[in-house]
């Protein structure tokens, strides 16, 4: 289990590769089908990988945490077929009167090793 004290800021954590299947690119735009872009993944499915990549790699985690904030930094919109890795890191935590935050780095490649898109994501920690 992670808990508060195990993050280290600075260190990697883990990674997760997603193959960005045709499949799952259509299941997001039955929902949002003014994103479709050909087949260029939407930008608002950056968000989905990340928190596939965190779930993955930050597990098992202590229930009771709460995602405050996310944002992004776009470098390139990856196509259908792409392998996505995702390598996630502690950026830092720090202590709010009682309350843990930890801010974790994340960082989407694809399968040439070039940036697609990185992105902050801050939770309050349970324990």
């Amino acid at each position: 289990m992670f808990l508060f004290d195990d993050f280290v800021p600075g260190k990697t954590i883990g990674s997760f590769t997603l193959k960005l299947e045709h499949d799952l690119l259509e299941e997001w735009l039955e929902i949002f089908p003014e994103d479709r872009d050909g087949a260029r993944m939407p930008p608002g499915m950056m968000a989905a990988v990340h928190i596939r990549a965190y779930a993955q790699v930050v597990h098992p985690r202590p229930p009771g945490n709460v995602h405050g904030k996310q944002v992004f930094r776009l470098a390139k919109l990856p196509e259908a077929g792409q392998d996505l890795c995702t390598t996630v890191s502690c950026e830092r935590k720090e202590l709010k009167g009682e309350r843990r935050w930890v801010t974790f780095s994340l960082d989407t490649r694809g399968e040439d090793g070039k940036e697609m898109f990185s992105g902050l994501m801050t939770a309050l920690w349970a324990k």
